[in-house]
């Protein structure tokens, strides 16, 4: 007995944040780039054209009305259309395009569930495609794709063409997604290129992408070339003996991007993006090469992301803990540690600037305002002083405090057993530990003196509390 899907069930089952809205337009361009692959153009004769659908409205006159500080003159964004010279609809697309979860475009990392996040975001998607027979003759399909009536008023018949077309236009952006998504042409553009980023890096490059809003157009192209700088770097590691491909890159500082990250990639589009600033010593802020100020981003595809890439593609069904997996099995946390070690590696040369600035930092800040951490400095591992310079003397105060209160929890935990000789330990060592345990309390008390001294109401309000405390007669 044939197995029945019901779409609409379907479509509620499928989890989608609703600042992934534009994830369904991203992957229409994803597929965009397979149809062109399969009807042979190389990427220089393919072409791919985003146009930005909005609810127009009469624009306000800012002269007559000057209280209207930032207009709204293009509208809100009601749908995209998104027009390729791919192999279009054809037989075979089409069948796999009706069938639900299919395995059509598998070697490639799809799921079958694109279509799906159409609907999940927009109400309905409307299909024209000029494709090529097997005989040389070419037709037209056009269709309605809608949460009701699945595929519906599908017409197909010749027509007088020489070439391949497809355009889907996906209309009714659903509110939710609509508000929680980017608005602008130039972000909707840069977010397209960080999801699409690794076919232009790949041999071969990518098809001539271009989003259109009104009479303003941004090429994809360009993009790349802005923000690229030279020297890129590919390696390959492996994780318990599983294949990790990394393509360290160098992003121009002009291309707004602050945060240094690692972007993890599935079937060779964007799945997620980690910030990473802060977990290498010295990595904040820009970077300065021999080029010029970059921000760090990383790229990693695997077969194992291939594999565990969670339908919507936002996500991995990979556990995040080690705990409790096999032995053999990965966690992101392994997997993140393993590529953020190769990322200190290919960055060690950029970070000595930020590392001195960092220093620089910490010791100003003791010299002049919080002299009590200056006898516990030499007991704080030197790549946790690694601040970014920009800190505010706030932060900075808390984050020294944390590590005087670690230290402090070490001597009360230390304190309990450093009488006690260690097994196999000769005179000299266990000597040499007592002197070491001692020292460290001797740098405690000095860091409470300066501190009074720095602040005297606080030995003021000691001597209150114990002047208090002595007169308390307990019941």
């Amino acid at each position: 007995m044939k197995i029945i899907t019901n779409l609409q069930g379907r479509l509620r089952n499928t989890s989608l944040p609703y600042s992934s809205g534009l994830l369904p337009v991203f992957e229409t361009v994803a597929n965009s780039i397979h149809a062109i692959e399969d009807a042979g153009l190389d990427a220089s004769r393919g072409y791919i054209k985003i146009n930005i659908v909005r609810n127009h409205y009469v624009q306000l006159d800012l002269e007559t009305d000057p209280m209207k500080q930032d207009p709204e003159p293009k509208g809100e964004i009601q749908g995209f259309e998104i027009t390729d010279n791919g192999v279009g609809f054809n037989k075979d697309n089409m069948t796999a395009f009706v069938t639900l979860d299919s395995e059509y475009k598998a070697e490639r990392g799809g799921r079958g569930v694109g279509r799906l996040l159409w609907l999940k975001v927009f109400r309905q998607a409307r299909i024209s495609s000029t494709f090529e027979e097997p005989e040389g003759k070419f037709k037209c399909r056009e269709f309605i794709f809608d949460p009701d009536k699945g595929v519906d008023k599908e017409m197909l018949g010749s027509v007088d063409s020489d070439s391949c077309a497809t355009c889907v236009k996906l209309e009714g952006f659903i509110d939710k997604y609509r508000k929680a998504s980017r608005k602008t042409i130039e972000a909707i553009a840069n977010s397209l290129f960080e999801h699409c980023l690794w076919y232009f890096v790949r041999e071969g490059g990518a098809p001539h992408i271009t989003v259109i809003d009104d009479e303003t157009t941004i090429e994809l192209e360009k993009i790349y070339k802005t923000r690229m700088m030279t020297d890129e770097k590919t390696e390959t590691i492996e994780i318990k003996s599983i294949r990790f491909d990394l393509i360290h890159m160098k992003l121009s500082a002009s291309s707004n991007l602050k945060n240094h990250s690692i972007s993890l990639c599935a079937a060779n589009r964007l799945v997620k993006e980690e910030n990473i600033t802060g977990k290498i010593p010295g990595l904040f802020g820009t970077l300065h090469g021999d080029n010029g100020a970059f921000t760090y981003r990383c790229y990693v595809s695997s077969p194992l992301f291939d594999e565990k890439v969670r339908p919507e593609r936002t996500n991995f069904d990979i556990d995040e803990d080690p705990m409790d997996l096999f032995e053999d099995d990965l966690s992101q946390k392994e997997i993140r540690d393993s590529i953020i070690q190769k990322a200190a590696d290919f960055l060690s040369n950029y970070l000595d600037e930020n590392k001195q600035e960092a220093r620089e930092r910490v010791e100003n800040f003791v010299a002049t305002k919080a002299p009590r951490y200056r006898p516990i400095i030499s007991h704080i591992p030197e790549e946790q002083l690694f601040v970014d310079p920009n800190i505010s003397d706030k932060d900075l105060d808390l984050k020294l405090h944390g590590h005087l209160s670690d230290i402090e929890s070490q001597l009360l935990n230390e304190g309990h057993d450093v009488m006690l000789p260690k097994t196999g330990e000769d005179s000299a060592d266990y000597k040499a530990r007592i002197q070491g345990y001692l020292n460290k309390i001797v740098d405690i008390k000095k860091s409470d003196l300066a501190n009074y001294i720095s602040h005297p109401e606080l030995f003021i309000m000691r001597l209150s509390g114990a002047h208090i405390l002595d007169s308390f007669t307990p019941v």
